[in-house]
């Protein structure tokens, strides 16, 4: 254990310790490789870790058929520093991907994919989360990467765009029948679901037979899974592919008071799932109780194909202990999570698990036996200093070590300025002045502070702004000058109309903190609420000041141009803004959002469709494109729009809702009732579809038919704000 942690030069040489008897050779025959992640599942929610109420009948299956892990931990209990950790066998402080969004992936590093790509393998990737989008630089080896989500819901406020495991699972199996198709060479797939995190609102087919909505999301994500294993034993290929099935991370759900994830490093968000199948090398089955890394995933599966470069990881080759031809290292787990540091100004928290103790590294430091206290609820560590003290040395020595190896450092801090300040607006990266009042205290401290700003959000999704400006008072009387706090604050008062007190607030935001751009923008958007166009432009202006690329900002000064009557000065800014980012289509559409949200339909519409000339997939576009045609009376061309997102989306409610108002509009009342119980049929109860019937002007002719309270009735609830202010 020792040369592990201080032989640096004989950490990269893995291959003995797990060696398989036959040797590490080529086999005669190479395997297909796939990793499945499934994000944020608990280990203790899957019915075959003893969870008898779980519906996981894929993750189950191959387990079943190969060996299931029940020490495996992950190195972080955040998605992206998790993913690059497997991808690259390499710790967080080794490979530099230490938190969501503002760090992508060195060009340095050696992924996984690179290594099947250069061994002969076709490689694909299809992930169902922007986090993990192309822009974080995990592309690297992939010949296909399938980030494009933008037929998907718009996010909720404070969430990212997503898409259900099952709808990936499909892709994947898309591109596999082309694969299959040309029949050459063997491939390497990673397929990532994203459905356990929230917020929680899957809705597959046997929901009712979960017991909470966040065993339904892992039931989702589990029916992807079954998608998936099916087309291989379809095709005779089931045992012919290395399958790895594991999770990012876990989910606290409420444990340590804390609801979600990314900030305590508790064996509810690091200890995961792991599962390997292959028949040709694993016994089927088998229990493997020896601890498992992240980043042991990359060289046990090189191995397994007979792939080099497993060496040259961090993580150890564990095929012959998988098989039971060795014994099972004693390797130290370290993680660790930066969020609670960069998101909210807390201390960062380090940990190792060994031998059946977890050592935690913060102000006031932690030591729990796992095995007797696997919840960690009883801190040990000023009863075993000295045994701490053994592990806050063998912790040092792994950060120390992966300090030595480091990628280039340039990876170390944000990608760039502006992505880090977009962070610390939506209150995910803390600001300095942020930083400074929180004054770097335990994460156990400032835990209740932290899920009291997540309750605001959480409010602001809901449109509870009333909620949300009384948690974000009662936030600020506990921790004053919080910048988070104060643009969240602004931003519900912004909402409820009250803009003399919103610029109130962004101006004692701006006086702690004057160089946020972002703040100066929503100033900007006050003033154009006012139709304060002079006004907003000498904001805009300081905008460009302090971020002279900001899109944002030369959307608004097109749209200023535009109300203005100055054409082709308003073409020459979004032209500008497009030039940014000439491949994505969100200008377009952030641009005629703006238009739209201050009734300027004609003007909207008209961008819309340059949005959709870019991508013609993006559903949010194509439904609010027939908005804008139907309210100037365009019938025909919402009709065109609305059909055209039906069958882009067949499972969504909102086309056959949008048709139901159009065809009342039309005095087609017949057809109006018909879609109106397809929208409600397809409607999950993630949107307020009960009050939108209810107070829906184009609605207002079928209200008074005694058939229209029935289908009201019918709708499902819809999901409410419930948490409180204690």
């Amino acid at each position: 254990m020792g040369l592990f942690l201080f032989l640096p030069a004989l950490v990269l040489a893995s291959a003995a310790p797990g060696a398989i008897a036959a040797g590490d050779a080529a086999p005669s025959i190479r395997p297909n490789v796939l990793v499945i992640t499934i994000d944020t599942c608990r280990v203790d929610r899957i019915r075959c870790y003893g969870y008898p109420l779980a519906r996981t009948s894929g993750v189950d299956r191959l387990a079943a058929g190969g060996v299931r892990c029940t020490n495996a931990a992950t190195v972080a209990p955040i998605t992206l520093p998790a993913h690059a950790s497997i991808l690259t066998g390499l710790y967080p402080p080794a490979h530099g991907v230490r938190d969501n969004g503002a760090y992508a992936l060195s060009d340095s590093a050696v992924t996984l994919a690179e290594r099947f790509k250069q061994a002969g393998y076709e490689t694909s990737a299809f992930v169902s989360a922007l986090v993990l989008s192309k822009l974080y630089n995990l592309t690297q080896g992939f010949d296909a990467y399938d980030d494009d989500l933008w037929e998907e819901d718009q996010p909720e406020m404070f969430m990212i765009r997503d898409r259900p495991g099952p709808k990936t699972a499909k892709l994947f199996t898309a591109w596999l029948d082309g694969w299959h198709a040309r029949g050459q060479a063997p491939f390497f797939a990673w397929v990532h679901m994203f459905d356990p995190h929230q917020p929680f609102n899957s809705n597959p087919p046997d929901a009712y037979l979960c017991p909470t909505p966040y065993d339904a999301e892992i039931a989702q994500a589990d029916d992807g899974v079954e998608i998936i294993v099916k087309w291989l034993e379809g095709k005779g290929l089931l045992d012919q592919t290395f399958i790895v099935l594991t999770a990012d991370h876990g989910e606290s759900l409420g444990e340590h008071k804390e609801k979600t994830h990314a900030i305590f490093i508790y064996d509810a968000t690091i200890h995961v799932p792991l599962v390997w199948r292959y028949p040709p090398l694993l016994p089927a089955g088998k229990v493997y109780d020896g601890p498992v890394r992240a980043i042991d995933i990359m060289p046990t599966v090189l191995a397994a194909a007979g792939v080099a470069g497993g060496d040259q990881t961090q993580g150890e080759n564990l095929l012959g202990a998988l098989r039971g031809d060795v014994a099972p290292p004693e390797s130290p787990q370290y993680c660790e999570s930066l969020l609670s540091q960069v998101g909210f100004g807390m201390a960062p928290l380090h940990g190792v698990r060994l031998d059946g103790f977890k050592y935690i590294r913060a102000p006031r430091p932690e030591l729990y036996d796992l095995r007797n206290d696997p919840k960690e609820l009883d801190n040990l560590y000023d009863h075993r200093k000295d045994f701490a003290i053994q592990l806050e040395a063998r912790l040092d020595a792994i950060m120390k070590q992966s300090d030595a190896i480091a990628l280039d450092s340039s990876n170390k801090k944000p990608m760039d300025g502006e992505t880090m300040e977009m962070l610390e607006a939506l209150g995910y990266m803390a600001s300095e002045e942020s930083i400074s009042a929180m004054g770097g205290m335990d994460p156990k401290d400032g835990i209740e502070i932290y899920e009291m700003l997540q309750k605001a959000r959480g409010a602001a999704r809901f449109g509870r702004w009333d909620i949300c400006e009384s948690l974000c008072r009662k936030l600020l009387e506990r921790v004053p000058g919080h910048a988070s706090a104060l643009n969240m604050l602004a931003s519900a008062l912004m909402r409820g109309g009250r803009l003399d007190e919103a610029e109130a607030v962004c101006v004692k935001s701006l006086e702690s903190e004057p160089r946020q751009h972002r703040v100066h923008l929503m100033m900007a958007n006050i003033s154009i609420r006012r139709e304060n166009l002079d006004e907003a432009e000498a904001r805009i202006k300081k905008v460009f000041e302090l971020s002279p690329k900001f899109p944002e900002a030369m959307i608004r000064m097109g749209y200023i141009e535009r109300m203005r009557g100055n054409r082709k000065a308003a073409e020459e800014w979004i032209q500008k803004a497009a030039a940014e980012d000439p491949k994505s289509p969100r200008v377009q559409a952030s641009y005629a959002e703006l238009f739209y949200l201050n009734g300027k339909y004609r003007e909207a519409l008209e961008h819309y469709r340059k949005a959709l000339e870019v991508n013609p997939k993006i559903f949010s576009a194509i439904m609010l494109a027939g908005g804008c045609a139907q309210k100037e009376n365009r019938f025909d061309e919402a009709e065109t729009f609305y059909q055209q997102g039906l069958k882009l989306r067949p499972d969504s409610w909102l086309p056959p809702y949008n048709l139901a108002c159009l065809r009342a509009a039309q005095q087609r009342y017949e057809e109006a009732f018909t879609l109106l119980k397809q929208a409600i049929d397809t409607d999950t109860g993630r949107r307020p579809l009960r009050s939108l019937m209810t107070h829906d002007k184009d609605l207002e002719p079928l209200r008074t038919d005694p058939r229209f309270t029935p289908l009201l009735n019918a709708v499902k609830q819809p999901l409410v704000f419930e948490e409180t202010l204690d």
